[in-house]
């Protein structure tokens, strides 16, 4: 069985707006990164946060599992409505957060999928819970509890052979210009504007992100290291949430990674992927495949023995398995769990 997984991906993106950072007034900006390039030379151009790609990652998850195949997996009451602070449970219609983390990190694991490979920290200070309240109890003291993220992204880049600046070929924004109207029968025309014009950035480029899950450690209570009982799940359910993390990437390669997706899916094409798996243990990050040389080598940083390489893209590496179509990658991948 697979115990680590690595995926290293160029795509192409054209017309998106993945991920803002500046609002001033009716002006809306595209994220900017400064960083290097294969010369040391420094470039600005648009980027998108590893903390996107992670968030949608996990909402592939949700989706797959509360409107997919995956629906007998588990999920706390936060983790099913979206809400970030996890894990929860629900109290008289309110999320509780301190008394899902005083049943203990197995419980936690076991209960929920997300906060099992996504983790999470919850760090809750002294305060009356509607429980206590109700029975004018004592304050409870502060109580934390930390799980690492089974799964790990790096920001989405541009992809640096394609950066060449005196041909003008490099990642491009442009400001482009939309308009609200306010309408309706209490519509005042003395206080407010029927048109409300407003700015937003769009970008397009060719792109490249890499990313990890640790499928060993899905399901692993760390406090039971040592013993004969280190997970807090069976086998099966193991092997559904390893398959329901792995079939979120698939999602995440149409361009559902980022802001705006009402109103501006990027027209995206996936270019190279690279996905390594070891049944042995744990592997390197792969290089980036924003590196003009990301191919050979991050297959000679990999080690040889029990490392598998399946590849889809133009080139023809003798060390992987080339797969004519994506979906052919994920069904090998699939097959392994």
């Amino acid at each position: 069985m697979i115990k680590f997984l690595t995926l290293a991906v160029k795509m192409q993106l054209n017309v998106h707006d993945l991920n803002n950072e500046a609002v001033a007034g009716n002006v809306t900006d595209i994220r900017i990164i400064e960083f290097l390039d294969e010369n040391g030379k420094r470039i600005e151009a648009p980027a998108v946060s590893g903390r996107m790609l992670k968030h949608w990652h996990y909402e592939g998850l949700r989706h797959l599992i509360i409107n997919g195949a995956y629906s007998s997996i588990p999920l706390c009451a936060a983790c099913k409505v979206g809400e970030p602070v996890r894990p929860a449970k629900l109290e008289n219609g309110i999320l509780s957060h301190r008394t899902a983390i005083e049943e203990g990190a197995e419980k936690v694991i076991e209960q929920c999928c997300i906060c099992d490979i996504h983790g999470y920290l919850a760090a809750i200070g002294g305060g009356k819970s509607s429980r206590e309240i109700a029975s004018e109890s004592e304050e409870q003291e502060p109580v934390s509890e930390r799980r690492t993220s089974r799964v790990m992204f790096s920001w989405l880049m541009p992809v640096l052979e394609k950066i060449k600046p005196q041909e003008e070929m490099k990642p491009v924004y442009k400001q482009v210009i939309h308009s609200r109207i306010k309408s309706g029968k209490e519509f005042d025309d003395k206080k407010l504007t029927s048109q409300m014009p407003f700015n937003k950035s769009y970008a397009s480029g060719i792109y490249a992100f890499v990313s990890a899950l640790d499928v060993d450690r899905v399901g692993l209570v760390e406090l039971n290291l040592g013993t004969t009982n280190l997970y807090a799940i069976n086998d099966n359910d193991r092997k559904d949430r390893i398959k329901v993390a792995i079939e979120a990437y698939r999602l995440m390669l149409t361009g559902k990674i980022g802001a705006s997706l009402s109103h501006a899916l990027p027209h995206s094409t996936p270019i190279e992927i690279l996905v390594t798996y070891s049944e042995t243990g744990p592997l390197p990050f792969p290089v980036s495949p924003m590196y003009s040389d990301w191919l050979p080598k991050t297959i000679g940083l990999m080690p040889k023995n029990g490392t598998k390489f399946l590849y889809f893209g133009p080139e023809s590496p003798k060390e992987c398995e080339k797969k004519e179509t994506i979906n052919d990658i994920f069904e090998e991948i699939l097959k392994q769990i």
